[in-house]
């Protein structure tokens, strides 16, 4: 019986105890909530601010209003086109809307023109002009194509082709490095006045690839026939976006007259275009761009940087200038870059679901589209991480304000003095009235 006795005793010993850790463990949540909250909030914070630091072509609205109190927004259009034969021949235009040609950049300049003038005359000192473009706003406009580019040298007074890659060719006019501030291991960007049509810059990548240097400018390159100078060579990101993006890829930017040069023949030799009939839109009466062997190539993107004195107008202005465009049936697909990786406007982009998606189907995004859009993932993930962080934080800042509102928390002299059973009482009657 004594040997019973003591077992019993010893079995509520320890049942007590457990029961007393185990309370004390309870006590102790509101500790690891904040902890765990804190997890959270630096995790998706600092995920965001790495990602949103990674894509300065969204920010450069920012960067252009530099100290002014005029604000500017940058915006984006997207258009279709045709192409006679995959990736490699260029894009032309679609009648209907769905397409921006040359000729509609001119009259877009125009409209945008009048609407930055007529603000400009209204508030003359806040516009912030610059002494290379007297409009107080800029633009560019660039199309990708996919082309072989050959490596020459001279040997012995002989050309030599020493290597030869398909690459991915952008084709820009206008102010293209005011929207994609680049950063260069040599030389610089084509100017935005052309001093020779035939010049191009090339990334890292290319460089590399050909000369195991990045001190390459003045070397050849040969596209299509066409002997280029390089006069640049810029760096590409190095991230896990930019790689699924493609901005690892060999790319090399010319201007867009000369993508008219080197491709029209080509363009219009395919017997691609017509003049009416069913296209790849599925949509009858539409025309391409090629007519008697004149080759009206189609602009992929149109990026615009307006000045906004009342908040929102130059989204409006933007809109209107674009030729045919409807709010009901827009056929071009309009980005607001700039605030584009605020918290609510990732949001309203996932939500609803699958509407997004649904809106960017049947376009052609050059990369630097790519990544933005993909970073917007990455972003809503982070910031749900980060939001769940502050719940977690409140809650536990709740918890730790109950326990010392009831004020009646266990002392290490109360844990030496009192029973098991005592102890264990008391803590279950703090937890109620915590409750």
């Amino acid at each position: 019986m004594r040997l019973i006795d003591k077992t019993k005793e010893f079995l509520n010993k320890e049942k007590g105890e457990i029961r007393r850790k185990f309370l004390k463990l309870i006590l102790a949540v509101p500790f690891w909530l904040i902890l765990a909250s804190l997890v959270c909030i630096g995790f998706g914070i600092g995920r965001a601010v790495y990602l949103t630091d990674t894509r300065p072509d969204q920010y450069v609205a920012e960067a252009w209003q530099n100290g002014s109190d005029t604000a500017f927004r940058h915006m984006t259009v997207y258009a279709g086109g045709i192409r006679a034969s995959g990736d490699q021949f260029p894009m032309t235009f679609v009648e209907g809307g769905k397409s921006i040609r040359l000729a509609d950049i001119t009259d877009m300049r125009k409209t945008l023109q009048s609407t930055a003038l007529s603000g400009s005359e209204a508030a003359s000192k806040n516009i912030n002009f610059r002494e290379d473009n007297l409009k107080g706003w800029t633009d560019c406009y660039s199309s990708t194509i996919r082309a072989q580019i050959d490596c020459i040298e001279v040997r012995d007074g002989l050309e030599v082709k020493i290597g030869s890659e398909e690459s991915q060719i952008v084709a820009v006019g206008g102010n293209f490095r005011a929207f994609h501030p680049f950063r260069f291991l040599s030389g610089g960007f084509l100017p935005e006045t052309p001093v020779d049509t035939y010049q191009i810059v090339i990334n890292d990548v290319l460089a590399w690839k050909f000369y195991r240097s990045y001190d390459v400018t003045g070397n050849r390159l040969i596209i299509n026939g066409k002997m280029f100078t390089i006069i640049g060579v810029v760096e590409e990101k190095n991230t896990k976006v930019a790689e699924l993006a493609g901005e690892q890829e060999y790319r090399a930017f010319i201007y867009f007259g000369a993508m008219e040069s080197l491709f029209s023949n080509e363009s219009g030799s395919t017997g691609s275009g017509s003049t009416g009939g069913d296209d790849e839109y599925g949509d009858p009466g539409y025309s391409t761009g090629i007519r008697d062997g004149y080759v009206d190539y189609a602009v992929q993107c149109y990026e615009a940087m307006l000045p906004e004195l009342v908040k929102g107008v130059a989204i409006t202005d933007f809109k209107n200038a674009i030729p045919n465009y409807s709010v009901l049936n827009p056929q071009v697909y309009v980005v607001n870059n700039t605030g584009r990786f605020r918290v609510n406007r990732v949001f309203d982009t996932v939500f609803p679901l699958g509407e997004s998606f649904k809106e960017r189907l049947g376009y052609e995004f050059p990369y630097w589209e790519t990544a933005a859009q993909m970073t917007e993932e990455r972003l809503f993930y982070d910031y749900v991480i980060a939001g769940l962080g502050i719940i977690l934080l409140l809650i536990g800042c709740v918890m730790i304000g109950l326990k010392f509102r009831a004020g009646k928390a266990v002392s290490p002299e109360e844990l030496d003095d009192s029973t098991p059973d005592d102890l264990i009482e008391k803590e279950e009657k703090e937890l109620i009235l915590k409750a």
